[in-house]
């Protein structure tokens, strides 16, 4: 892949055959991934590898209307472009990651952090707190009514739910939880590593909470593990 820019007054191309591509959860807060700590995570892992970020569908600076399963099309859209690509996915966006990881044929590596792995998780009064929110702050474009959202949310995380399909990612895995997640429940964790398939890792983060993605300490275990630094299972105290 390229990117074509200008520098001053002089053209520049950028050639990029393989990156690691960050996939962000469902939004909270209105703005891009480049105004929240996923610019500071792209900042931290692009020291190691060439680095992409990009808002789903109907979020952020992206157009189109919010939908998982168009969520992960997005996700294959971008990976295409690339001769090989790791990718790490954050919360809903690990989620996505394993349905896409399952087909796509240039995955070289996948990191999932604090993601829900059955729709178990999503109750009405759930999904009516993330509707609106989402309604009252813009994160979440297109999403229709209440009764419209409850509907196609379940459906397709029905489609996409991660216990269906962590099986068929046979590449190199490393999923990460937090033992005080508030968000995404750990024995979420537990049934999603003991339905993977080897190679897998994981890495337990004790007194960890649902946003990993801030902590240094969580961020340079995930390195070391797509280096190849890391050589088993382990957990780390907070």
């Amino acid at each position: 892949m390229f990117i074509d820019a200008n520098i001053g007054e002089k053209f520049v191309r950028f050639s990029i055959e393989n990156c690691l591509i960050i996939c962000h959860g469902l939004p909270f807060e209105p703005g891009s991934v480049i105004d929240k700590s996923y610019y500071e995570l792209a900042n931290f892992f692009s020291k190691s590898y060439p680095t992409l970020i990009f808002d789903f569908s109907g979020t952020g600076k992206s157009g189109g209307k919010f939908s998982l399963k168009t969520w992960v099309e997005d996700l294959r859209e971008v990976a295409e472009k690339f001769g090989e690509v790791s990718i790490i996915g954050y919360s809903m966006g690990g989620s996505v990651a394993i349905r896409a990881s399952a087909e796509l044929e240039n995955v070289s590596k996948l990191v999932v952090v604090s993601s829900p792995c059955s729709s178990d998780i999503f109750t009405e009064e759930s999904l009516r707190i993330i509707y609106q929110n989402a309604k009252s702050k813009g994160v979440l474009r297109g999403i229709g009514d209440f009764s419209f959202f409850y509907r196609s949310f379940l459906r397709e995380f029905d489609e996409i739910e991660p216990l269906k399909w962590i099986g068929d990612v046979k590449i190199p895995k490393l999923i990460v939880h937090g033992t005080e997640d508030q968000i995404v429940p750990f024995h979420h964790f537990e049934r999603l590593f003991k339905t993977a398939v080897d190679p897998k890792m994981y890495l337990k983060v004790i007194g960890g909470d649902h946003f990993l993605r801030r902590n240094l300490k969580v961020q340079g275990m995930i390195l070391s593990w797509l280096k190849g630094e890391m050589k088993e299972s382990t957990e780390i105290s907070l």
